[in-house]
């Protein structure tokens, strides 16, 4: 099956776009705030990456193309409220070895995010130990829990706003990829992520929505770089999505 065909069969989510492709069959999507990453039932498909069948096992999305199934396998997750670039594979033998290099850790990504209060200049290596538990259904992820597992970001300010109300702009770098891992992280330090509707400061996060007149995560997933060797040839991919508008009106903003 011709890659530029599947590539441009993607059944795309309501809002996804491509932000880049690489020839041996790597795709760069831009996810926006509130798609899933994959479908958790088939109620499910209308608000995922993908408008097509998912395998749970597998971890690919399936669509028929002509006689055949094309195949997306999903290299990476994002939350649903997290936009910004998530990566792909259609090519199921370059997608195992690219798995392979996010296990690795050699997989570089950037994140930007807004937080409520301060952080310190000081404070830009953050080290935890994250632990996931379950209450009733929710998932839910402690900080310096005994027998968690290391979470590690490398932590840039961009923009410090010390008047009301008091805002940071970040640029996270993570070395780990653990679930929650960043919101976690910020709301340890009282500098939770604005419009986090489980770790976050609910009351700050109501008044902003109602100054913004817009309800989401101010997490976004800005860019990615990926690095692997294919028949003896090494290869480059980088997918880069521009930080969403509202992040510089609520730095904007003045109560």
């Amino acid at each position: 099956m011709e890659l530029d065909s599947v590539f441009e069969s993607l059944p795309l989510g309501r809002n996804v776009k491509v932000l880049g492709v690489h020839p041996l069959g790597l795709v760069a999507l831009e996810k926006p705030c509130g798609v899933l990453s994959h479908p958790n039932v088939e109620a499910d498909r209308n608000r995922s990456l993908l408008r097509a069948g998912w395998s749970k096992d597998r971890e690919r999305y399936a669509w028929k193309l002509g006689e055949k199934s094309a195949r997306f396998y999903l290299l990476h997750r994002l939350d649903s409220a997290t936009s910004g670039v998530i990566l792909g594979c259609v090519n199921p033998n370059l997608a195992r070895e690219l798995k392979k290099e996010f296990a690795k850790r050699r997989v570089s990504k950037t994140y930007t995010a807004v937080v409520g209060g301060i952080v310190r200049d000081s404070d830009t290596h953050w080290k935890d130990s994250l632990r996931k538990r379950m209450v009733g259904s929710r998932l839910r992820v402690d900080a310096n829990a005994r027998g968690g597992g290391l979470a590690e970001t490398r932590v840039t300010i961009v923009e410090s706003k010390r008047s009301n109300p008091r805002l940071t702009l970040l640029r996270f770098n993570p070395l780990t990829g653990r679930t929650h891992q960043l919101r976690v992280q910020s709301a340890k330090r009282n500098t939770p992520i604005l419009g986090d509707t489980t770790y976050g400061n609910f009351s700050f996060n109501r008044e902003v929505q109602k100054a913004i007149g817009k309800q989401r995560l101010f997490l976004h997933a800005s860019s990615i770089r990926i690095r692997w060797d294919w028949k003896e040839e090494a290869h480059a991919f980088n997918a880069f999505s521009e930080t969403p508008e509202v992040f510089e009106r609520v730095m904007k903003l003045k109560y």
